[in-house]
């Protein structure tokens, strides 16, 4: 249940609306599906569960501009930095080609990789972390091995005797043409003191459009070796070949094999993250990522056993992701959450790691996590990190027994009519890729509010077999391995379970997968809500009253009596809802859902004392999840929306009346009304972060600005614009932007509104209010709205995903 904080609303003025110029978009930019509801059935216009960029922008530069770009010259074995402006394509580098395609050294760079100058440090930078220096952790890596763990694959020689080959395997893409991720990243690794005798650091490039610098090809695969003189290329025409296949992983892998050959791999995926359902990577040259399904495939052909895999990639630290990288590897290092733009700082664990090439991976692992953690806190620190470090050895030897139990217990109290239990579990626990729809709980924090013996098995060995974890504050409960466990959205079940049965998941937790996710769409076809606040705001309701039962709704629709029932089933579940859907289960439960079910027309006000009040009985409060305020000014001609923000006047707590009114105030940005969404209200103890977007135009591309609010620091409870998140294309990707773009003075911002008709009916995206250049921080407040009347609802969302809204207010 979301127990909302009272944040303070700092109201500053007022404000006027004013819609015009049509921004051509896709669709809706606020509430995506144009207030369908499960008609709309995807996040932004795609399927939820996609590929997640790495998180937080936080260049000096956006699309195609290079800010501070720093070069090498490479004199004898010292790195000496200097800035130069630099283009992208090929580079002629003016040393002599060998000709070879890697068994000699070709094109070897003179020059540092330029920069953007997003967390490039120099070596004399006072801000720069040292491989020298300690941790701002104060807290300790897991040392211990559980009995039961099997043996580690990799036997270490120790005493630095060890040979190492790294493998890094970067698919550029928009993270490297637009913003110069991965420059970056080659730059940090170039940086770090290495023993060439000791350690290769072999990378293969590809997948981009534009290299942000004047040696990486953008018409070819690459091979490169990162060595003490700087960057050597081992092969510079491998073919265009797509970074999201399978087979060119393969490939690679058994490249670095055959020709840097070692006592210790490791091998990092750089690029887009999709977690559970999606795997790994975007290609700007070719479609699709790379399924865990497929990364198992190329795991297993290249035929190699690792010390650790890891993903400088979002949301692959998922039990899915271990259950298939366990087969060849000891560890897995990855993040639960979107990884900030910097992601994992390179420097110091290479110096670390070549200074003793014997270290071991849990010390290795820590240096990753609190680097990545230090380095992003630096460059935004409202952004959110998550980083693991999970030994997949121990995991393999007490989580999958404790995980079976887990998963049947779950069963059995969805088979004992304690769907209540387990769904509240699931909308407490913490969750990742929320805001588009990925579906990952952390399954540690899920484990514990079930709360059973079971449950309490299945968390205490996932916590032995994750080493170390750090997460931001903004980040609470996210203990290190999340899971796939959908909530509301079902319509890529039918995905998961084909995946889950070609990677060997658990049976047990496939059929508590398929349980869960039948009854919670039993829940959402028994009440025959359509998720939309036109009803209300046209003074009709719509959806199952309460007179009717959920029984006779369930057996006209299930039973055969309906004609329209598939299309009904397909909107809720997708079009491949028969291969998991268990409609006999369903109408089992005909009874229960007669008493745990809200109906449309219960979210009538009552009227008392000259107030309105929302009056649910106890048990009724019992069903409700989560409580928002909509807001939509009449114009004269139909609706501006203005979004969603939270009802701070609902505790969370199940209270039998709660007071429906409105001040008019709506938030601003440098005193100018904009439309607000809220996206995500944590709470851990006193401590509490709010986050919400605002669709608007950045310098000419669509963003949503990400504003947060929270208690950490006086003045941060009023709000403050954290950065903007590009929003892509259903053509360009099936991906969430790569975290915040940092919003600099000069910027030009225009926000962006939807608009709909009288009857309901989106009509398009407008321009809100004036054009905005920004010059200095900007200012988050609450603003009232002066000259068109408003009308306010309330939107409960229950137990199983559906929503309601109350009549509308005017005032």
């Amino acid at each position: 249940m979301d127990n909302t904080p009272r944040r303070p609303r700092n109201v500053t003025g007022s404000s006027n609306l004013e819609k015009h110029g049509k921004v051509g978009t896709t669709g809706p930019v606020g509430r995506q599906d144009g207030y369908g509801g499960r008609t709309g059935g995807s996040y932004q216009g795609r399927p939820s569960g996609t590929p997640s960029a790495r998180g937080v922008i936080l260049g000096n530069t956006r699309g195609g501009g290079i800010g501070r770009i720093v070069g090498i010259i490479v004199i004898a074995a010292a790195i000496f930095l200097f800035t130069r402006m630099c283009g992208g394509g090929s580079a002629n580098t003016g040393v002599e080609n060998s000709g070879g395609n890697g068994s000699g050294i070709s094109d070897m760079l003179s020059q540092l990789v330029p920069s953007t100058g997003y967390n490039d440090y120099d070596a004399s930078d006072a801000n720069a972390p040292t491989a020298a220096s300690a941790s701002t952790s104060t807290s300790s890596a897991d040392m211990t091995v559980a009995k039961g763990a099997r043996d580690k694959r990799t036997v270490l020689k120790g005493n630095g005797q060890d040979n190492v080959t790294l493998m890094v395997y970067m698919c550029g893409t928009d993270l490297e043409s637009k913003y110069g991720m991965a420059t970056n990243d080659l730059n940090e690794m170039l940086h770090a003191e290495i023993d060439d005798s000791k350690l290769n650091i072999i990378v293969e490039t590809g997948g981009t459009k534009t290299w942000k610098n004047s040696v990486i090809s953008n018409s070819t695969n690459q091979l490169w070796k990162v060595t003490n003189k700087g960057l050597l290329s081992l092969d510079k025409n491998l073919g265009k070949k797509s970074m999201t296949d399978p087979n060119t992983l393969t490939d690679f892998i058994k490249y670095c094999k055959d020709n840097y050959p070692a006592d210790r791999y490791m091998l990092i995926f750089w690029d887009h993250g999709g977690g559970a359902l999606s795997g790994y990577g975007y290609d700007q040259y070719f479609s699709g990522s790379m399924t865990l399904d497929k990364i198992n495939s190329a795991l297993k052909k290249g035929g190699v056993t690792f010390d650790f895999i890891g993903f400088d990639a979002c949301l692959m630290a998922t039990l899915e992701t271990a259950l298939v990288t366990e087969q060849y590897a000891d560890y897995l290092i990855g993040s639960e959450e979107t990884e900030p733009g910097c992601g994992w700082y390179y420097t110091n664990w290479l110096t670390d790691l070549s200074k003793n090439t014997s270290i071991s991976t849990v010390t290795l692992g820590k240096r990753i996590v609190d680097d990545f953690n230090d380095v992003c806190k630096k460059n935004n620190a409202g952004d959110s990190t998550t980083l693991s470090v999970i030994d997949l050895a121990e995991f393999a030897g007490t989580v999958p027994e404790a995980f079976s139990a887990f998963a049947s217990n779950v069963g059995e109290m969805l088979d004992g009519d304690e769907y209540e239990t387990v769904a509240k579990a699931r909308s407490g626990a913490r969750e990742f890729g929320a805001s588009n729809g990925i579906n990952h709980c952390d399954l540690i924090h899920l484990a514990q509010r079930i709360g059973t013996a079971e449950a309490k098995k299945l968390a205490s060995a996932l916590e032995g077999c994750i080493k170390y974890n750090r997460a931001s504050r903004s980040m609470a409960n996210s203990y290190g391995m999340s899971i796939y466990f959908p909530l509301s959205s079902f319509k890529n079940v039918g995905s998961a379970v084909n995946l889950y049965n070609s990677i060997g998941m658990d049976e047990n937790y496939t059929a508590a997968l398929r349980s869960f996710a039948s009854l919670a769409a039993g829940g959402q076809i028994a009440t025959g809500q359509t998720s939309s606040p036109v009803g209300s705001l046209l003074g009709s309701f719509t959806g199952t009253q309460s007179g009717t039962t959920s029984s006779s709704v369930l057996g006209s629709l299930l039973g055969g009596g309906s004609s329209g029932a598939g299309s009904l089933l397909s909107s809720i579940m997708g079009s491949d809802y028969s291969s998991w859907f268990d409609s006999g289960r369903v109408l089992d439960n005909t009874d229960y859902y007669d008493s745990h079910v809200i109906y449309a027309d219960d979210m009538n006000l009552v009227e008392s004392g000259g107030k309105s009040y929302l009056s649910l009985s106890a048990d009724k409060w019992q069903m409700v999840d989560s409580v928002q305020l909509n807001v939509f000014a009449d114009d004269g001609e139909g609706y501006i929306d203005l979004g969603m923000d939270w009802y701070d006047l609902w505790s969370g707590e199940g209270s039998a009346d709660v007071e429906v009114t409105y001040d008019r105030a709506w938030l601003a940005l440098d005193g100018q009304a904009v439309p607000f969404y809220a996206i995500s209200s944590v709470t851990d103890g006193e401590s509490w972060v709010m986050t919400g977007r605002v669709p608007a135009m950045l310098n000419g591309e669509l963003v949503y600005i990400i504003v947060v609010f929270d208690n950490e620091k006086p003045g941060n409870e009023n709000g403050y614009v954290a950065g903007a998140r590009y929003i892509y294309d259903d053509y360009e990707t099936d991906t969430l932007g790569r975290g915040l773009i940092e919003i600099m003075d000069g910027d030009r911002l225009e926000f962006v509104c939807d608009y709909y008709y009288y009857d309901g009916t989106y009509e398009g995206s407008y321009l809100l209010g004036d054009r905005m250049t920004v010059n200095g921080e900007i200012e988050v407040s609450y603003v009232t709205i002066n000259d068109l009347p408003l009308a306010a609802t309330l939107c409960v969302t229950d137990i199983y995903g559906n929503e309601f809204w109350t009549e509308k207010k005017t005032y």
